[in-house]
């Protein structure tokens, strides 16, 4: 996909598509569009008058102005209401506008941001949110079709416009940035949706090679099951025993120079999901391939980390394994012996995330970073508790629950807070080992957390993030098609870049 920000001149003709948009009620389009084309609020005036189109958030309007001028095809998105303006709005406008032309057979469109000095959006934020929302609708996944569905999406040209030249260079810089974002979300997004007998642990590690490949300033380690049995990672090894497809351990590191701080990002990367022995009825193991979006977001995160380049050191770590009903799968009431020495006591083979995580955070903590993030698709009480589209998280440390949590609705990506409650650590208490790997329904993913957190290392801030809900799709949405969503991937972006203070 072509990306070109350029200043907008009078009567300039825009080609394909022009699309712009409105704040709902004002009558005309944002961002003075009457200085380019002066034709064109009158011509929007009437369209939106004969198709009663009021700009309210998700509507749009798309009409064919006489001789094609400022372009062929005009498309109109509502904002809603301007003191409600965001980011993630815009980034929902785009898409929605995406959406029609890709079905409309448009090859290039060009973009006018509403950069009007009362939006609270800057204008590099403005393009990073046109471009990502653009390239995340326009994802699609049809690897495995012997005949695509539809109209091929023939969009290979986007170019964003700005009535001010001194906009201009701010737009080519966020629109860089968006395509960095969405690509990288996109490699998640295809990592999740490919079949588990093709997305195994090693092609987990496979892909994740592939990454790092001729990054200078990546290195990459991957453990297998002979070493992760010598450094104790009984969590892992357990889950995996039941498998023919052998476990893998990858450690990813990200070096920059002059770094102040290091982070550590752990993903769960459990490849397929049966439930193991405490097997899932066939509804509830339909999806069980999205378990390892957690390791996919990590992966996505270090395909934007090489060009990125922030100043902060980033340590990116996930566990790979099958949780499988094979001859030899670990049993209820078995004892498994994590990295650090703890040990846990099997209640329930489904409650399998969290063990594989136990050892990929007592590795972490060995690399003393200065905080961890783990993302995981770790329990449906989650889900039952938020819904689809919100993710949970639990920490250590306010400030860096704070930062993760504003880092996610810049993205558009929901996060909620939610509390460790000590006094449930009864619930995971064991008769026979340190801790029970399950501690029954009620609050599920409080237990959990709590789970996790016997195994960070002592003084070191740490946030876990429940992604069960938003990691897949099965309708699609603005910039979401059906499938995986890469959910995490932006959000960890942001939060590092502002580690970084970029």
């Amino acid at each position: 996909m072509k990306l070109l920000a350029e200043r907008l001149r009078s009567r300039q003709a825009l080609g394909d598509t022009l699309a712009i948009f409105a704040f709902e009620d004002e009558g005309r389009p944002a961002a003075g569009w009457s200085s380019i084309d002066r034709p064109l609020e009158r011509r929007f005036a009437e369209a939106a008058r004969l198709e009663d189109f009021k700009g309210k958030e998700k509507s749009l309007l798309v009409f064919y102005p006489e001789g094609g001028r400022p372009a062929r095809r005009i498309a109109v998105a509502g904002l809603g209401k301007a003191s409600a303006f965001d980011a993630e709005r815009l980034r929902r406008a785009v898409a929605v506008i995406t959406n029609r032309i890709k079905g409309l057979g448009g090859r290039e469109v060009m973009i006018g941001l509403p950069l009007d000095r009362r939006a609270a959006v800057a204008p590099r934020e403005q393009a990073q949110a046109a471009v990502e929302g653009t390239l995340l609708a326009c994802y699609e996944y049809s690897k495995y079709k012997s005949k695509p569905d539809g109209k091929a999406n023939h969009l290979s040209k986007i170019r964003l416009g700005a009535a001010d030249a001194g906009d201009v260079s701010a737009l080519r810089e966020g629109a860089e940035r968006g395509r960095i974002y969405a690509e990288a979300t996109c490699l998640a997004r295809d990592l999740v949706n490919e079949p588990p007998s093709v997305c195994t642990p090693k092609y987990l590690a496979d892909a994740a090679s592939e990454v790092v490949k001729g990054a200078a300033d990546i290195e990459i380690k991957i453990i297998d099951e002979k070493e992760a049995r010598k450094r104790g990672m009984g969590g892992l090894l357990g889950v995996s025993a039941g498998s023919t497809e052998p476990p893998r351990f990858v450690h990813m590191t990200y070096k920059a120079p002059g770094a102040e701080s290091t982070v550590a990002v752990l993903g769960k990367g459990i490849t397929f999901d049966s439930g193991g022995l405490c097997l899932k009825p066939a509804d509830g193991m339909l999806n069980m391939k999205d378990d390892m979006s957690g390791a996919a977001a990590v992966i996505g995160v270090f395909r934007a980390l090489r060009e990125l380049k922030p100043r902060v050191n980033v340590h990116g770590i996930f566990a790979a394994s099958e949780n499988m009903p094979g001859g030899g799968a670990y049993k209820t009431r078995d004892v498994l012996r994590a990295m650090n020495g703890k040990t846990m006591e099997i209640i329930n083979t489904d409650a399998e995330g969290r063990l594989v995580l136990s050892d990929a955070l007592s590795y972490a903590s060995k690399l003393k970073p200065d905080c961890i993030v783990d993302l995981a698709t770790l329990t449906g009480a989650c889900v039952v508790a938020l819904g689809p589209e919100v993710s949970g998280i639990f920490g250590t440390d306010q400030p860096l629950v704070d930062r993760l949590i504003a880092s996610g609705r810049a993205t558009g990506e929901k996060i909620w807070q939610l509390p460790l409650v000590e006094e449930y650590w009864d619930m995971i208490k064991s008769d026979v080992a340190d801790m029970k790997n399950s501690g029954g329904r009620w609050g599920g993913s409080i237990t959990a957390a709590l789970f996790l957190k016997e195994f960070v290392g002592e003084g070191i801030p740490w946030a876990h993030i429940d992604i069960a809900g938003p990691a897949l799709t099965e309708s699609s949405q603005p910039y979401k098609p059906a499938g995986g969503t890469g959910v995490g991937v932006r959000t960890i972006l942001r939060f590092l870049e502002q580690q970084a203070g970029n």
